[in-house]
């Protein structure tokens, strides 16, 4: 009787150790994460709190694939159901964003050095003042960004340097790596824009990157955010999003599927 204890409990022991090995890769919209499950030669669905997560193998490695939905609270919550169900080992963030930077254009890549929260903080008869993520014990974090893993940042330039993108218009994708600032507000506007871009030295914009580094922080989790320009936030965002958020979102996922072969 012993022995078929001990043995129960070494086969749930070696299971978890399997599942906890797998890396998690997150969109936050359908078109987002269509690549990467098209590249799966086997997967398997499971749902866990309203979420569909996709497991199997891209690129020789163990995987498993959701749509986070849009804006902090969604992808807050799909982070903390894929941390209960899978124990991600490290955690990539793949879609889509709004240029920020004066020469980014549609398809370009933006790599997350640093996440900010653009929208967080207080309100005084001066304005408002945007304050750093608060700890879960109290007290605010000492900086106002949040740093990727520098392995997984590494491993990211790598690709980037090698990869095919995907021509937007006739014009070859750039590279940035630096600043991404996350709110729940789709940027549509060119002073907002430049703020952006002046007040946090942003080159993209979006809606889920800081929430989930900052839970990947809490939980010591390795991360990195992957961001292909749909648009440039501007007064003519919400059509160029319409327009090119297809061939971006392509972009960002052939860059995951070569940071995939780069880790061991």
């Amino acid at each position: 009787m012993a022995v078929k204890k001990w043995l129960f409990l070494f086969l749930c022991f070696f299971s978890l150790n399997l599942q906890a090995q797998r890396i998690a890769i997150m969109g936050a919209l359908d078109q987002e994460i269509a690549i990467l499950l098209d590249s799966m030669k086997t997967s398997k669905k499971v749902n866990h709190g309203g979420i569909d997560f996709y497991t199997g193998k891209l690129k020789g490695k163990k995987v498993v694939i959701l749509k986070a939905g849009v804006g902090k609270v969604n992808a807050a919550y799909s982070t903390a159901i894929l941390v209960e169900n899978f124990d991600p080992e490290t955690l990539i963030f793949t879609g889509v964003a709004g240029g920020l930077h004066p020469e980014a254009l549609p398809g370009d890549i933006v790599i997350g050095e640093k996440l900010v929260q653009f929208d967080f903080g207080q309100v005084n008869s001066t304005g408002f003042t945007v304050s750093p993520f608060r700890k879960l014990t109290g007290g605010r974090h000492e900086d106002l960004y949040i740093q990727a893993d520098a392995d997984l940042l590494e491993k990211s330039t790598t690709v980037a340097n090698r990869i095919e993108l995907v021509p937007i218009s006739g014009r070859k994708p750039k590279v940035f790596s630096g600043v991404i600032a996350t709110g729940d507000i789709f940027v549509s506007s060119d002073e907002k824009a430049r703020w952006l871009y002046e007040e946090f030295d942003a080159l993209a914009t979006e809606m889920e990157g800081a929430a989930i580094a900052h839970i990947c922080r809490t939980l010591e989790i390795p991360f990195v955010i992957i961001r292909s320009c749909s648009d440039n936030a501007n007064n003519h965002a919400r059509v160029n999003f319409n327009q090119f958020v297809g061939p971006a979102s392509v972009n960002s996922a052939r860059l995951v599927l070569g940071i995939l072969e780069e880790i061991q």
